[in-house]
């Protein structure tokens, strides 16, 4: 998801994944998916084999802990301000925690379009000292917004391919 807020001298450009699902909902469908191994694990149980009952467990912390942590990268946030003489690229998770600093006339945002159709674009904001990878989380299609939303505050785009059409 892109939300662009345009200033007269600032543009804030807001980059988050599309999040179908929160933590919320996630726990019922756990249950539901951990509901099988259990019912198996406790028959089993019953049957006299207790050694199925330890890996019936790990199975479902498993799925826990994964399920977790895909929902937890769901909150990632980058924010990108463009101002007059500065860019600022913040990242973090649920709200920005980490801050790169650029100066605005050393600053260009770099486009690695894809050489075959299922890649996908790469964007970099970058100076001549430092890079940061923005929008790895984004579609496609939320990629080449971010792309021409920071086109239009102003930077300069700086292409692998710069001399195919677009």
């Amino acid at each position: 998801m892109v939300i662009a807020q345009h200033g007269q001298n600032k543009t804030k450009i807001t980059l988050k994944p599309n999040r179908s699902l929160d933590w919320d909902r996630v726990k019922p469908w756990l249950v539901i998916l951990s509901l099988p191994t259990a019912i198996i694990a406790f028959g089993w149980l019953l049957a006299g084999v207790w050694i199925i009952l330890p890996f019936a467990g790990l199975e479902i912390a498993l799925l826990s802990y994964f399920m977790y942590k895909v929902c937890y990268m769901n909150y990632r946030c980058e924010e990108i301000v463009i101002e007059r003489d500065k860019v600022t690229v913040q990242a973090g998770i649920n709200s920005p925690k980490i801050c790169y600093e650029f100066s605005r006339p050393d600053c260009y945002l770099v486009v690695n379009k894809p050489n075959k159709p299922i890649d996908n674009l790469h964007l970099t904001v970058k100076n001549t000292s430092n890079s940061v990878t923005i929008g790895e989380f984004l579609s496609p299609s939320d990629k080449e917004t971010a792309r021409k939303e920071i086109i239009s505050a102003g930077l300069i785009e700086c292409s692998n391919l710069w001399w195919k059409n677009r």
